[in-house]
């Protein structure tokens, strides 16, 4: 049996493996979490009041209004499960924003 000292040992180990993960994955993002942020308040309104018409059109206007390149951001918003405006706001949001409350 594994004692209670070694579980936490393990359960260390885990953690700095994935905050290590994560922040690899943070740095290889082609936005800036504070930029991905502000695409998901961006969303949240503009969905509200447009409707998702399944491209990432609403999402693709915004990033073009920041200068930020849509040849990379949206190939990658698609990895992450958003390959429309509001897939973007339900599936990417949900796996980023801890991240975002943590570091913005």
């Amino acid at each position: 049996m594994t004692s209670k000292q070694e579980k936490r040992r393990r359960a260390a180990l885990v953690e700095a493996m994935v905050a290590e993960d994560t922040k690899k994955a943070i740095e290889e993002m082609p936005i800036s979490l504070k930029d991905l942020g502000r695409l998901f308040d961006h969303l949240d309104v503009q969905l509200g009041i447009q409707g998702c018409d399944h491209t990432p059109r609403i999402t693709s206007s915004f990033l073009l209004s920041l200068n930020l390149n849509t040849d990379e951001i949206l190939p990658w918003l698609s990895e992450q499960g958003g390959s429309c405006d509001c897939e973007i706001l339900a599936n990417v949001e949900e796996g980023w924003e801890s991240e975002i409350a943590k570091n913005t």
